[in-house]
């Protein structure tokens, strides 16, 4: 049976999995209607994105205003403790290692660095973007979010010895790398057919999330490097035109690492194959432990 398929907006080309794929499914579920609605839904924006806080994008105006100074900055923030409160742990945190605690936004963001801020609000404000008022999905919302930290320490972790990368933009990557995820799922509980088809729902999610990040981030205006990766952190075939590792690579090695130890099958794949591990020359000892208690103890 021929594969189902949708274009985005942006041209980007999405291939659904195949009703003939083996596993369990819903006999009353059309995977061509599905992907047919969620096409018309783009469209039109009726379909369900996530946000970031108010105060994050407003934080972001300002970074992105020439005109703007750190006390703008300050003033923004400082209208959200919760935020401002992250910000503080974030400046604390052992990416500055910084011989005394900070305790005041504007020592922090002074810390962080007026334009790297930016990565930073990402980091902090991205767990919100995460949280869900829905019962249905809350499970597995908290269990992306996990993912995400797990991916996002390792990312950090790798890039801390190599010279093309940022750690705190590391860390973002792997925070947003799955976000095409979350309107998926919010669409998807609305089909009572696909109820304990969880299996299902996975391959869907797995197929279709990649091209819907890109899609968000761009409607974000993420930095170009981010928006790769939410598109291509899956495509395990990938070729680059040459061997300077990027944040795709960067992300779809922390993500594989992620499931080492578990059934997973990006757990059983052969890394030596993997073109993301070769460029960046991956060894067995530094693909050992992941660190993502003392990301998330340290920021969130």
């Amino acid at each position: 049976m021929a594969k189902a398929s949708f274009t985005i907006s942006d041209g980007s080309k999405v291939t659904a999995i195949t009703e003939a794929e083996e596993v369990k499914r819903p006999d009353d579920f059309s995977i061509k209607k599905f992907v047919d609605e969620l096409k018309h839904d783009l469209k039109n924006n009726k379909l369900t994105l996530p946000t970031m806080p108010t105060i994050a994008v407003e934080a972001l105006m300002v970074i992105n205003d020439e005109k703007s100074s750190a006390a703008d900055l300050v003033k923004v923030i400082s209208k959200d403790a919760s935020i401002t409160a992250r910000l503080i742990r974030y400046a604390n945190s052992p990416f500055y290692g910084m011989a005394h605690p900070i305790s005041a936004i504007k020592p922090a963001i002074t810390c962080i660095g007026f334009k790297q801020v930016k990565h930073a609000i990402y980091a902090v404000c991205m767990k919100d973007v995460f949280k869900t008022s829905v019962t249905d999905i809350q499970k597995r919302m908290e269990e992306l979010w996990t993912h995400s930290v797990k991916v996002g320490s390792k990312a950090v972790e790798l890039a801390e010895t190599r010279k093309e990368f940022d750690p705190e933009v590391a860390l973002v990557a792997g925070l947003i790398h799955d976000i095409g995820k979350i309107p998926l799922l919010m669409k998807l509980r609305n089909y009572e057919a696909l109820v304990g088809y969880d299996e299902f729902v996975d391959k869907l999610l797995h197929k279709l999330h990649p091209s819907m990040g890109k899609a968000i981030l761009k409607k974000w205006d993420f930095d170009p490097d981010l928006i790769a990766v939410a598109a291509e952190h899956e495509n395990l075939q990938r070729q680059k035109e040459d061997s300077t590792p990027d944040y795709v690579d960067l992300i779809q090695a922390a993500n594989i690492l992620s499931y080492d130890g578990v059934g997973h099958p990006l757990a059983s794949v052969d890394r030596s194959k993997i073109g993301s591990f070769q460029r960046l020359k991956i060894t067995t000892e530094e693909g050992a432990g992941s660190g993502a208690e003392g990301i998330h103890d340290a920021i969130f």
